[in-house]
This record gives structure tokens, sequence and C-alpha cells, in this order.
């Protein structure tokens, strides 16, 4: 009340919008000074430059980028005939693990259960056929991701968030809360159609046997640094979608887990193109992902170490969904699926295409052992028969 300046009232405790509502009800006025075409963009200033600034034009700035979101956020919500008792509704389901949704979020990811719900419906009317890579891809694309902060094991140096989300369980980072992520409860065809397409992705082996998981996850975008899990347990599944080059996995089958990732040899480690290519893996060995072009999505399909204090409630609604979590028995099968050397740590299965074939590119540097292990036969030649991308001498693999 006693301030003579906007920057005297706001270091003695106003809040901006305070003094915004004041102004256009002609409480305030400006009495002279300099005058700007538009608030300061603060997105677009040095760390240097913002720590020069006064704390009026820093307010100003933030105001400004939230009016800026909030006019993207309801002229989207127009476009997409998305009502404001609808966010409400959302809004009130606050997912304990990542907040309440965005508006521009919950936009995309209702966009994307929508295309689910259309593609498994014409699944099941032509038959109960296999969802295509490029029906998954499509979904993926409409999906909306949220930034997520706290995956720091993966986050490449110079950012500080990567567009990863998780379908089916998570367990509580602040606890050992096990639980259904709000997203699957709320985009059910989505998850759904996640079970179905890796049911059409599965080898025989283990499409006969089941591969029981707990949880997806999704990425977009990003190339994740060398890390090893902390949370998994037994074997994952990882397929990545989309159009882009490069990219491949970097993984050490047989890692001790122990030693110091800057120490890791790199002939120690396989190379392998999850383009072309389903890759049965331990997330708890180290891994990274090479620099890549294009959009890229990835599919992680695990198990938490928590699987076992699944809530009744929540396991019972997971299966519904298609979720095949793990019982004792099933996961001491999937546990002896990887062996602890170079040649056991890990299983490649190329893609399958329609008709009944198979997508795979040439490696000339294949030779019979590697031929039997990736599942050739020894009479196969690279002429008859390509060999998919699996490189098993990857101090010769480049980028």
């Amino acid at each position: 009340m006693n301030s003579k300046t906007v920057g005297e009232s706001l270091r003695r405790g106003s809040y901006g919008l305070d003094l915004l509502f004041d102004y256009e009800k002609g409480l305030l006025w400006a009495i002279g000074g300099p005058k700007r075409a538009c608030p300061p963009d603060l997105s677009q200033k040095s760390k240097e430059e913002l720590q020069a600034m006064c704390q009026t034009d820093k307010m100003l700035g933030k105001m400004y980028a939230k009016w800026k979101m909030w006019k993207a956020s309801f002229k989207a919500m127009e476009e997409n005939g998305f009502t404001r008792q609808e966010l409400k509704e959302l809004s009130d389901k606050g997912d304990p693990e990542g907040g309440r949704d965005s508006i521009l979020v919950a936009i995309g990811r209702r966009k994307a259960q929508t295309r689910a719900k259309a593609i498994l419906e014409a699944v099941k009317k032509e038959g109960g056929r296999h969802v295509t890579d490029e029906e998954m891809l499509s979904c993926l694309q409409l999906w909306g991701f949220k930034e997520n902060f706290n995956r720091n094991n993966v986050m490449p140096d110079g950012h500080n968030f990567v567009y990863s989300d998780t379908i089916g369980m998570i367990k509580q980072s602040t606890c050992e809360r096990t639980l259904l992520t709000t997203g699957s409860k709320q985009y059910p065809e989505f998850t759904e159609l996640l079970m179905t397409w890796l049911k059409g992705q599965l080898p025989e082996e283990l499409a006969k046997e089941g591969f029981p998981f707990t949880s997806i996850n999704i990425n977009k975008n990003y190339a994740g640094k060398l890390h090893r899990d902390g949370n998994n347990v037994g074997p994952s599944l990882i397929r990545a979608l989309g159009n882009f080059s490069k990219g491949e996995l970097n993984y050490w089958p047989a890692d001790d887990m122990k030693t110091d990732l800057e120490d890791l040899k790199a002939k120690d480690k396989v190379v392998v193109n999850i383009k072309d290519n389903l890759l049965l893996f331990d997330g708890n060995r180290a891994h990274h992902v090479m620099p890549f072009k294009g959009e890229r999505y990835s599919l992680v399909f695990f198990s938490i170490r928590t699987w076992s204090k699944v809530p009744e409630k929540d396991a019972k609604e997971g299966k519904k969904l298609g979720i095949p979590l793990p019982d004792k028995k099933s996961m001491a099968t999937a546990q002896k699926l990887l062996g602890y050397t170079k040649d056991t740590g890990f299983r490649v299965w190329p893609k399958k295409v329609s008709g009944g074939g198979t997508k795979r590119s040439v490696n000339s540097q294949v030779t019979p052992t590697k031929r039997k292990r990736l599942g050739e036969t020894s009479k196969t030649t690279p002429e008859k028969k390509m060999i998919c991308t699996a490189s098993i001498a990857p101090e010769k693999a480049k980028n």
C-alpha cells in the first residue's frame, strides 16, 4: 500500500497477479518512463541477462509466459472440442507420481485414446489380427508426453527433462507404495493397444511361455545416456518406432553391475538396431542409445522390483487392461531367459512384417556361429536370406 513503484511493491511481498488486477481496475497507473511493445520474453534470455534483470521485468516476463501458455491451451481446447468441465474432471484425478496433466497433455492423450479405440475395434472386426507398427506409431505421435524431470539417470547432458512416461504399474519414488498409474486408468484403450501390439511382436518361444511384465516405459526423441536401471527385475523387451536413422542401442550383456560406467570396455558391448529388431535384455546392465536423426519412440516392457507388492485392486484393474503381471512361477521362468556372458546375455528377433516374412538388413560380418545365435540355420547364406542387424563386433560398428 505504501510502495511507490512496482519493484518496491514486489520486494515487500506483493503478488504479480494482484498488481495486474489493480492495474486493470484502474487502481494503479503508469506515471512515466519508457514503454515496451510487449513484456520481456525470458525464454530468449541468457543466464547472464536473466541475472541482470530487475525484479519487475522478471515478474512481467513470468506472467507473459503464462499468458501465452494459457492462450495456446484454450485455443487448443476450442479446436479439439475439449470443454472446461472435462478439464476439471481430469484435474480432479491427479496422478500421485507425476502430478496433474496440463491442458495440452490431456488433449494429446485423449486423441491417442480415441485413435487406440478405433484400432482395437478394427482388429476385432478383422478377426483378431496383429496391431501394425504403423498403427502403434500413429497413437504414440498423438500421445501427450509430460516433461519428466525425474529421470536423471538417462537424461542427456545439457537437458533438464525428457519426454518419458510409464504405463502400467509404478513404484512411487517417495515410498515403497506400488500402484497402477492414473494414465492407465484414464486411457484404458491406449494401454490395451500397447499390450495387443506386443503380442504380435513376440517370437514363438516367448508367445508360448508368456512374457510377464508390470510396466511399459514410453520414450520420445531423446538418446538415453549410459546408465543402469535401478528398479527393474528380470529381463526387458525393447523396440523403437518412427522415421529416424541411427539410434541403435549399445548394451553390455556381461556387465557385472559393479564396474564404474566410465570403465566399461567398448569391446564388451553389442550394438543392436532396435528399429528392425525386438531385443530381450537386462535393464540393470549398462546400456545407452546412439545419437539419431528424425522422430524416434521407444517402448520398454519390464517388471518393477516391487511386482509382488501390487495391491489386489490395482492388479485386478491391470489384468483387465491386458497387463500380464508376473507371479512367482512366471518371474522365475523369466529370470532364466538371459545368461551372464556376452553370448548369452541378450536375444534378438527380427521384426515381423505382413505376409509372414521378416524385414532384415544385410550384415556381411555375420559368421555361421553368429547366424545360429540369431536364429538362422547353418545352410542359410546372406545372399538367400538377409541377417538382422545385431553387431557382435561392436568395436567395428560406427555411427
